[in-house]
């Protein structure tokens, strides 16, 4: 044990540090294109540019006041793309009537047809949500409680489990920094707490939309402890003098 205890990074040969230092930087690389996917996946939900807790109240606990089509279309991510006057409306209207097939075909499904099919259909950019027939528009006529928990759970468990190895390979190299012992136990430990309390937080939204706050606060939190078991074992490793 006591072999280890003084060894760091730093004193690694040079194609060691050089093996280091490119799986930190491709790590942080991978680490910044996954925040520009979740800017990207829920920065309009509320119809608004720019990711804020209108977003993620809306995405997670959902608009109980209305069908998820509706919230979408009215004020949400998919009113864009209903550019032709008298569109929303008409659908608005097939919903409170009650959403039956007659009006679907004759109505819904044109408008559908021109401006959503081409990402929401089995092979778009939305496959999950596809809007191609009626069964699977009658799915998202439905009262709007956000993210389903069976999306939830297949997100979560994939997400915690590669999540949790990338944080091993990070701790492992920050354990060896010369950071002082009780602030490198936090930093250590910290990531994998946040991932578990984000994750939760995701799942709890659902019911207690004030959820989200947490779910803000522990997703800054991982990305600041990210950024830290990076940067630290670069710096030590390359610019910080014996």
């Amino acid at each position: 044990m006591s072999q280890f205890e003084h060894f760091r990074l730093a004193h690694l040969p040079v194609p060691q540090r050089l093996v280091v230092s490119l799986v930190l930087i491709v790590l942080g690389v991978g680490y910044l294109i996954a925040t520009y996917n979740l800017y990207l996946t829920y920065n309009l939900t509320d119809g608004e540019p720019g990711l804020t807790v209108s977003d993620l109240r809306r995405a997670f606990y959902g608009r109980r006041d209305n069908t998820k089509i509706a919230s979408k279309i009215d004020g949400g991510s998919m009113s864009q793309f209903l550019t032709k006057p008298g569109d929303k409306e008409k659908i608005l209207t097939w919903i409170q009537d009650g959403a039956e097939q007659p009006g679907y075909e004759s109505v819904v499904r044109p408008i559908l047809q021109e401006n959503c099919i081409r990402c929401h259909n089995p092979n778009g950019l939305q496959r999950f949500a596809p809007l191609t027939s009626y069964e699977q528009v009658m799915t998202v006529a439905q009262i709007d409680r956000g993210e389903p928990v069976a999306l939830w759970a297949r997100v979560a468990h994939t997400h915690i489990q590669s999540i949790g190895l990338i944080f091993l390979g990070l701790a492992g190299a920050f354990s060896f920094t010369s950071v002082k012992p009780g602030i490198k136990n936090a930093v250590i430990v910290l990531p994998f707490a946040m991932l578990l309390v984000d994750f939760g937080a995701r799942f709890l939204a659902k019911f207690v939309p004030g959820i989200v706050y947490l779910m803000l606060g522990s997703g800054a939190c991982i990305g600041l402890l990210f950024a830290v078991m990076i940067l630290v074992p670069l710096y030590e490793m390359w610019l910080k003098r014996a």
